[in-house]
């Protein structure tokens, strides 16, 4: 699970936010303190402490130190060693930037699928835009298969521990949970990604508010450095999309902590948001409030690829013909969907079945499905609550 440097997160939540579907989440500026808040509101502080005044030289001086914090704050126990290595810039873009066949093919059938939904031009190569976007924009990850922990760094300044502390909270939750979900659907991968890079996010930045106020301005000077190595031309769904777990798990988290504390915390990890809906509003999540199971549309082609789309992608792909009110107001009250997509000739064509919680949510979906549709000049079709779509 890689850690994205802030900038790319701000520009993630700037484009949420004109999509209507953020609700206190912010982007507060810098007092001269410490680093840019995050996306949460909710995230706790300890003013005034600092873990050192001495620079450590080596990142084996830190880890113990820092693993310490992160299991008194978890309240977890690590039931083994954590192999932790820093790579300089070279060395960890090769690593971030490793594709095998399935990957690629992964990443294939993404690009047709967002280019039938109207999210992505017929010019751009994902390949390509992801290789360049992660190598500029990932500054850690932990990988649960292979249990690698690796951060983007020569030595463990302020900046990378913070890094480190963040990618150690799932090393830690790896080992009690098992973050390794790969059988996960989308909607389901989708949740389960907010509630783990939400629980680390709020970890890391009360790490960050250990660390002396020097401390935490060499940090921000760091990653505000990094962020300068993201392209400018990453198209904007690739970075909402990216970044959608970090702007929006802080306040999931938060959400379940205040209904149970770290024991509710440590229950939804054996059952997890089942959708973006409950990310998005996790009143849902804690009411139990699931997704409808939607069965697969049927294909006017050979399918190479069926999912779901869900409320988060719902509200994008309406807000790329209508206005963004309209799309928020369309996608809220989702309640389940199922996609299927085929080749047609040198076009991908999708057909998208939804269901929604009330007779009024299905009338409003279907109205902005009928609009959105007679905006693609005849590349759309829209059946009710049912739509048809190439590019």
């Amino acid at each position: 699970m890689p850690r994205w440097t802030v900038p790319v997160v701000a520009v993630c939540i700037a484009a949420l936010l004109a999509v209507g579907v953020v609700g206190s989440a912010t982007v507060e500026p810098d007092d001269g303190n410490g680093p840019a808040a995050s996306a949460s509101s909710t995230t706790s502080t300890t003013a005034g402490a600092s873990t050192t005044t001495a620079v450590p030289r080596t990142i084996e001086d830190v880890v113990p130190v820092i693993q310490t914090f992160v299991e008194k704050e978890r309240r977890l126990t690590f039931k083994q060693p954590v192999d932790v290595t820093l790579l300089d810039d070279e060395a960890f873009e090769a690593r971030v930037t490793e594709t095998d066949a399935e990957d690629a093919q992964d990443i294939s059938d993404s690009q047709n699928v967002l280019q039938a939904m109207g999210l992505l031009r017929d010019d751009v190569d994902l390949a390509a835009v992801i290789r360049s976007f992660t190598a500029g924009a990932v500054l850690g990850f932990y990988d649960p298969e292979t249990k690698e922990l690796v951060v983007r760094g020569a030595r463990p300044t302020p900046f990378v521990r913070a890094v480190l502390a963040h990618e150690l909270v799932h090393a830690l939750e790896d080992q009690n949970f098992d973050l390794n979900r790969d059988e996960l659907g989308d909607e389901a991968f989708t949740g389960f990604q907010a509630l783990a890079e939400g629980s680390a996010v709020r970890i890391e930045d009360r790490y960050r508010a250990t660390l002396s106020r020097a401390e935490r301005r060499a940090a921000e000077r760091e990653e505000q450095s990094l962020g300068r190595n993201v392209p400018d031309d990453v198209p904007e769904v690739v970075q909402i999309l990216f970044g959608f777990p970090y702007v929006f798990g802080p306040d999931l988290v938060a959400a379940i902590e205040d209904a149970g504390g770290k024991p509710r915390l440590d229950a939804a990890y054996a059952d997890p948001p089942a959708s973006s809906e409950q990310v998005l509003d996790p009143v849902r999540y804690l009411k139990g409030d699931k997704p409808n199971a939607v069965p697969t549309p049927a294909a006017d082609g050979t399918a190479f690829d069926d999912g779901e789309i869900g409320q988060f992608l719902l509200a994008l792909m309406l807000r790329s013909e209508l206005d963004d009110e309209e799309a928020r107001t369309a996608a809220d009250g989702w309640g389940g969907d199922h996609y299927v997509a085929w080749r047609e000739g040198d076009r991908t064509c999708m057909r998208m079945d939804f269901v929604m919680d009330t007779p009024r949510d299905t009338a409003e979906l279907s109205a902005a499905l009928a609009e959105w549709a007679d905006a693609r000049k005849g590349a759309a079709d829209a059946t009710g609550t049912s739509l048809r779509t190439c590019g």
